[in-house]
C-alpha cells in the first residue's frame, strides 16, 4: 500500500475478507507510521461496535460516494465516524456488510478529513465546514480552521466555533481536550472559552483540557497567553513556554513554572503520559481512551500514585497487567467494566515491565 488509503483493501481486512499475502501487506503498511496504525485501529474498532440490525443498500451506496475519491486527499489523523453522521442510521448499525458496503462505510468516514486540492477563486477552505466538530471515546482529530490555526481534539471532546469566526472575531468553545496552534493576529487574539475560563492567545501553541468535573488545566508550549474565569476575577495569569495553569472553579489559580510540558501532551503522540497521577485520575484518562468503565473498589486505592507512559495503541489486556504488577492490586475484566481492588493480582508472579520510562507506583 501507498500513502493514499486503498479503501477497498482496507475493507477487505477489516471485514475479514482478505487473503494471507494482503493481510500481511496491511499489517506491515499500518506498522509504518503511528498515522496509519491509528487509522486501521479506529478503523476495527468502529467494525466491531456494529450491530447486526439492519439492511443496506450496497450499489446505490457505492454509486453515491464512489465519485467523492476524485481529486480528494486525506489528512493524517484519526476519525470518528460516529461524530459527523448520525449513530442511530440502520446502516451504521449493521454488523456484517458485503465487501463494497464495507468500502462505502470507509469512504464516508474519510469524507470527514477530506478537502479538494485546487478550491475555487475566492472559496476559503476549511477541514470542516460545521460550526461543532466532536471526537468520541478513544478518537482524536486535527482541525484546520479557517484563520490558519490548528486544533488536536482529545477523546470525548467538542469544539464550537462562535459566529463570525475568522472574520469579525475569533472565539471558539471547549468541552474536553485540545492542543492549538495559533495563527497571529494582533487585531483579532485568540480566545478558547472553557470550564467557566477564558483563555487569550496572542499568536502561540498551547494545551486546554476542560473536562467536566475536572479542574481546568492551560499548558503553553510557545508564545504567551492570558488566562482568566469568565466572572468574579478581572486579572489575567500571564503563561508563557513551560508555564501550566490549574484553574479551580473556586479559589486560586495555581501555576506551575518550568513543567516538561511535552510530557502532558503526550495524548497527541498517541502516548499517556501518568506522572505521580492518582488512579482515580488514571481510571477517568482510561474511560475516555478505551471505552470502559472502571471502579475502583477501595476507596483508598483512589489516591494510589501512578508513573509509567502508555501507547494508547496497545492492548488494554496488557495496559491492566501493569496496572497490577505495579501496584500490587487485582484488575478483573468484565466485558467494558474494569474492577480494581485489594485483591492479589490475576497473575502475581508477573514482572512489570518497563514502556521506555520509569514504571513506579506510590502510596
Amino acid at each position: 500500500m501507498t500513502d493514499h488509503y486503498d479503501w477497498e483493501r482496507l475493507a477487505r481486512y477489516i471485514s475479514g475478507e482478505s487473503g494471507a499475502t494482503e493481510r500481511a501487506d496491511i499489517e506491515r503498511w499500518a506498522a509504518s507510521s503511528e498515522a496509519n496504525r491509528a487509522m486501521l485501529d479506529s478503523l476495527k474498532r468502529r467494525w466491531v461496535a456494529a450491530s447486526d440490525a439492519a439492511v443496506w443498500n450496497v450499489d446505490a451506496a457505492w454509486s453515491r460516494f464512489a465519485p467523492r475519491l476524485k481529486g480528494l486527499k486525506l489528512e493524517p489523523g484519526v476519525i470518528d465516524i460516529e461524530s459527523r453522521f448520525n449513530a442511530n442510521a440502520p446502516w451504521i448499525r449493521t454488523a456484517r456488510f458485503g465487501l463494497v458496503a464495507a468500502a462505502a462505510v470507509l469512504l464516508m468516514v474519510v469524507a470527514v478529513r477530506m478537502r479538494t486540492d485546487v478550491s475555487a477563486p475566492g472559496v476559503e477552505t476549511m477541514a470542516f465546514t460545521s460550526a461543532e466538530m466532536r471526537t468520541s471515546i478513544g478518537e482524536q482529530r486535527t482541525i484546520d480552521l479557517s484563520d490558519g490555526s490548528q486544533v488536536v481534539l482529545g477523546a470525548a471532546s467538542t469544539l464550537r466555533v462562535a459566529d463570525g469566526f475568522g472574520t469579525t472575531s475569533r472565539e471558539v468553545f471547549l468541552a474536553g481536550q485540545a492542543y492549538l496552534r495559533v495563527r497571529h493576529d494582533s487585531t483579532r487574539p485568540f480566545v478558547v472559552n472553557a470550564g467557566g475560563t477564558r483563555t487569550i492567545d496572542l499568536g502561540t501553541a498551547f494545551e486546554v483540557r476542560a473536562y467536566p468535573n475536572e479542574v481546568v488545566r492551560v499548558a503553553v508550549t510557545e508564545g504567551v497567553v492570558a488566562v482568566r474565569r469568565d466572572s468574579g476575577m478581572v486579572d489575567s495569569t500571564v503563561l508563557q513556554p513551560g508555564d501550566v495553569a490549574e484553574v479551580p472553579e473556586s479559589g486560586a489559580t495555581v501555576v506551575k513554572r518550568q513543567q516538561n510540558v511535552e510530557r502532558l501532551l503526550g495524548w497527541t503522540r498517541g502516548e499517556l503520559v501518568f506522572d505521580d497521577t492518582p488512579l482515580s485520575e488514571v481510571a477517568r484518562e482510561l474511560e475516555r481512551w478505551f471505552d470502559i468503565q472502571v471502579h475502583i473498589e477501595d476507596p483508598a486505592l483512589q489516591a494510589r500514585k501512578w508513573s509509567v507512559p502508555l501507547r494508547i495503541s496497545e492492548p488494554l489486556d496488557d495496559i491492566l497487567d501493569l496496572v497490577e504488577t505495579t501496584l500490587g492490586v487485582s484488575a478483573k475484566r468484565n466485558g467494558n467494566v474494569i474492577t480494581i481492588s485489594s485483591g492479589p493480582p490475576r497473575s502475581p508472579t508477573a514482572a512489570p515491565r518497563s514502556r521506555g520510562g520509569r514504571v513506579e507506583a506510590g502510596a
